[in-house]
């Protein structure tokens, strides 16, 4: 058997509150004053890219590479972003474009990725 460098704890619950999220992209949206990033995928180079834009919607980097986590790092350790959101949005978008490269899909910034998944569900057992 193999042995792993990682110690599991048991979890236990402690909830102290249960809140419900929400968002409102008229009322709490706030731009990054570094910028915005413009997303996509060149299947033919098998790369992801994104480009740092200015607020006069100029390209003044771009960061590639085949992984989203490696992205984000990338961007973070560069301190191209200053918010959480701005980061949280960008996590989203690289990881969907990574998935989008990986399953040779199209990929569109901001909208859901189409996946041609035919999936067989055969109902053993009701339960």
């Amino acid at each position: 058997m193999k042995k792993t460098r990682y110690t599991f704890f048991t979890q236990t619950q402690q909830v102290e509150e249960v809140i419900k999220s929400s968002y409102d992209p008229i009322k709490e949206w706030r731009p990054d004053p570094q910028g915005y990033f413009l997303i996509r995928v060149d299947q033919k180079k098998k790369l992801i890219e994104a480009g740092l834009v200015t607020y006069r919607h100029v390209i003044v980097k771009k960061i590639v590479g085949k992984y989203a986590a490696e992205m984000y790092h990338t961007i973070i350790r560069r301190n191209l972003i200053s918010k959480l959101e701005h980061a949280a949005y960008l996590g989203k978008e690289l990881y969907k474009a990574e998935v989008a490269l990986k399953y040779g899909v199209e990929y569109k910034q901001e909208f859901p990725l189409n996946m041609p998944i035919k999936v067989k569900v055969r109902l053993m057992k009701e339960s």
